[in-house]
């Protein structure tokens, strides 16, 4: 069609340029000369326009295609999927459906441009037909890539929430253990004359005769608020800085020593306990009196 226009254009321009002197039908038939080429150069930009755009659209599904290769090649080389490979697939597929969304809009401007060029454009639209299947098969690919990812993140956020509680129980057991070890190892100790430990209920006397002889005990029911609390693993030594002092509570001989002060053999500075395990063997409880 356009190469008939082209023809009758150019038989009219040498039919005119054969004529000599100004004609008033010479001059009209020139301007509708210039007419059919002006349309012939419109016809022509809009084809050159629609084969511009259907070649962007061509790219385009290139760029998708080494794109989507890109993203298969980074799945089977970390099949674990690191969260750093997950971060780099998402970066790909987002670029992706960008590039799709880009298309799709090329596609319709495509459409609306045949639809006004009228039936002689078939093949054409054919063509642009098959440009809109190969979309929706790259739509569909990256669906199904999209949704293995999303499930590959719900699996992901499983495992995770499942060593959270892991982590959990483990820190529960071991503070429980912790708690259990601390509290076997706990003793307790108290240091005070005989008459402040038996106003506390603490020691009292027994045995003898009219108060002569008569020796300290520790009570049975003695009251724990006015221990101090220790450590036995760790705390070996107990201050005294007294006169006189005797362990009253229930300890075995050669499991502790009282050490006398160095500048004051008279003052007994500190007990200090020579065998942890036989030392607490029969009670958890130390009770040091300063006085008769």
């Amino acid at each position: 069609m356009k190469k008939i226009v082209l023809v009758a254009i150019s038989a009219v321009s040498m039919l005119f340029a054969a004529c000599n002197g100004e004609d008033p039908e010479k001059e009209a038939a020139i301007k509708r000369g210039d007419s059919l080429q002006a349309i012939v150069d419109a016809k022509d930009g809009e084809i050159d326009a629609l084969f511009e755009v259907l070649n962007e659209i061509e790219n385009n599904l290139a760029e998708i295609s080494a794109r989507y290769s890109k993203v298969s090649t980074l799945k089977q080389n970390n099949p674990e999927m690191s969260s750093r490979v997950k971060g780099q697939i998402t970066d790909q597929l987002a670029e992706i459906d960008n590039i799709l969304s880009q298309n799709k809009q090329k596609i319709a401007s495509l459409n609306a441009k045949i639809a006004s060029l009228g039936q002689e454009n078939s093949k054409l639209q054919e063509f642009v037909d098959n440009l809109n299947q190969r979309i929706a098969d790259q739509e569909v690919q990256i669906g199904e890539l999209m949704n293995e990812l999303t499930l590959s993140k719900a699996t992901i956020k499983q495992l995770s929430e499942n060593v959270t509680d892991l982590t959990k129980a483990n820190q529960e057991k071991d503070d429980y253990i912790a708690y259990q070890t601390n509290e076997a190892n706990k003793a307790y100790y108290i240091v005070g004359s005989f008459k402040d430990l038996n106003e506390m209920g603490i020691v009292n006397k027994s045995g003898g005769f009219i108060g002569i002889g008569k020796k300290q005990n520790t009570s049975t029911n003695m009251d724990v608020s006015h221990f101090q609390t220790i450590d036995r693993t760790k705390v070996t030594t107990i201050t005294i800085n007294q006169r006189k002092a005797q362990v009253i509570s229930k300890h075995p001989e050669g499991s502790y020593e009282l050490v006398m002060d160095e500048n004051d053999p008279k003052t007994v500075a500190y007990l200090t306990i020579k065998d942890i395990k036989a030392f607490w063997r029969f009670t958890d409880y130390l009770v040091v009196s300063t006085s008769k």
